[in-house]
């Protein structure tokens, strides 16, 4: 009869992280009568099947095997693998056999032969191509449970699709021009070599029209890579390529650029920067000159204040706090309030969400008398029977100098208030920083 081999994976530096509630497990059987091995070990249980921890600076990926994950292993004298499938806290296959001598086992998650191409981007789709090797510590016939510690050999790119109009279609060139297109195991050796492609094959892509977010991508570590999308490339690794087991944050175009404005008659250069995952892009620091009315900062086009590179932001668009009004951090911005000779003169916005985190935008505050600003939208707030023509703005309020509200309010149209345009460019390619 076949003998049952089961070994556990122990966790490792840079793909495992052990936790506090780590487990003595004791399976029970004699190893007699095809019940299997016996067991006793300490097993590395995580609350997550993959996760990057935000408070890591690091950029460590997590990782733990889910039931039912399979690990394909060899030995270095067979010609074949065995399939190992993972059920409570080991792993076992009725196919494998003990060797005649002592023989070094090789172990690789989640197969010989991993598939990088179109993959989802998904934490969960990432973490069943999450390349792993290993060997036995020293060789063994297998008659007593193999223990592998494996080991990460792949890294993972967090692309962020930063607006939901533009490319994301993002494939990786080796140092010698060739296409990435997957990795394959070793022979008798803990690693991967990298499978190329004389012709183009992307490992990500979604459509232009939406989809801005976050998505996970595995590639090859330690080899030299390139980074494109669509036909710009967005980054290079150092000939050393990618430390496995470490994610990287990879934007799909630019979150900071310049672009031109025309400003009374002249032409000026003015610098924007987008603060969140699709959205707007503001000019960084300047606000228009002056204030004006609604009908003004709604104007659109070359007959715009700035001219046609630009536009006043939409209600929705000035997302930069919750509904509440009081709240200083949100999904997407982090406020503070800027104090100077004992006066708050400005709100200080900088980005949370990954890809955004050295983004900083600042609005001065500008009603007259007070540390308050008052910011017109484009978005026309109807009639009503006491104010017949009616604005939406933005507006902050100093509570004190730790504190402010922000909040959005109707306004009279004729009344004069405070304007920062925002790109009418609905996405920027990575090498095109002006247009």
């Amino acid at each position: 009869m076949k003998k049952i081999l089961s070994f556990v994976l122990a966790a490792v530096a840079l793909a495992f992280t052990a936790c506090s509630n780590d487990e003595n497990i004791e399976t029970s059987g004699n190893g007699q009568n095809n019940k299997g091995m016996v067991l006793v070990a300490t097993v590395s249980q995580q609350s997550s099947r993959a996760a990057i921890d935000v408070n890591d600076k690091s950029g460590t990926w997590k990782f733990t095997f889910d039931d039912n994950d399979n690990v394909v292993v060899g030995n270095n004298t067979i010609n074949d693998y065995y399939t190992f499938t993972k059920s409570g806290d080991t792993f076992s296959s009725t196919d494998a056999k003990v060797t005649s001598s002592a023989a070094d086992w090789y172990a690789y998650y989640p197969s010989t032969n991993i598939n990088l191409t179109n993959q989802e981007g998904t934490i969960e789709s990432a973490a069943k191509l999450y390349a792993l090797a290993g060997k036995t510590a020293e060789a063994t016939t297998g008659s007593t449970p193999l223990k592998i510690s494996m080991d990460a050999k792949a890294a993972v790119l967090r692309i962020v699709k930063v607006d939901n109009y533009g490319p994301c279609d993002i494939y990786l060139k080796t140092a010698n021009g060739k296409y990435v297109k997957g990795l394959k195991a070793k022979k008798n050796e803990a690693g991967y070599d990298v499978e190329i492609s004389e012709t183009k094959v992307s490992v990500f892509t979604k459509a232009s029209e939406g989809n801005a977010g976050i998505y996970y991508v595995i590639v090859p570590a330690g080899v030299k890579i390139e980074v494109w999308n669509d036909t710009k490339r967005i980054n290079a690794t150092k000939d050393a390529g990618l430390t496995a087991g470490r994610y990287y944050t990879l934007t799909s175009g630019p979150t900071k650029g310049t672009a031109t404005a025309t400003i009374n008659g002249g032409t000026q250069t003015i610098d924007w920067v987008q603060m969140w995952i699709g959205g707007p892009r503001f000019a960084k620091k300047e606000n228009v000159e002056g204030t004006m009315n609604w009908t003004e900062a709604a104007k659109t086009g070359s007959a715009y204040v700035w001219g046609a590179n630009w536009r006043t932001p939409q209600k929705d668009e000035m997302d930069f706090v919750d509904q509440d009004g009081f709240t200083t951090k949100t999904e997407n911005v982090e406020v503070d309030n800027v104090i100077e000779n004992d006066v708050v003169t400005k709100f200080k916005y900088i980005g949370v969400q990954p890809g955004y985190t050295n983004n900083i935008m600042y609005l001065p505050s500008n009603f007259p008398n007070s540390s308050a600003g008052v910011y017109w939208s484009s978005t026309d707030a109807g009639y009503d029977t006491d104010d017949p023509e009616l604005g939406w703005c933005l507006n902050m309020i100093v509570n004190d100098k730790n504190s402010h509200s922000h909040y959005f309010l109707t306004h009279k149209k004729d009344g004069l208030y405070a304007v920062r345009p925002v790109l009418t460019k609905k996405n920027c390619l990575m090498g095109r920083t002006r247009y």
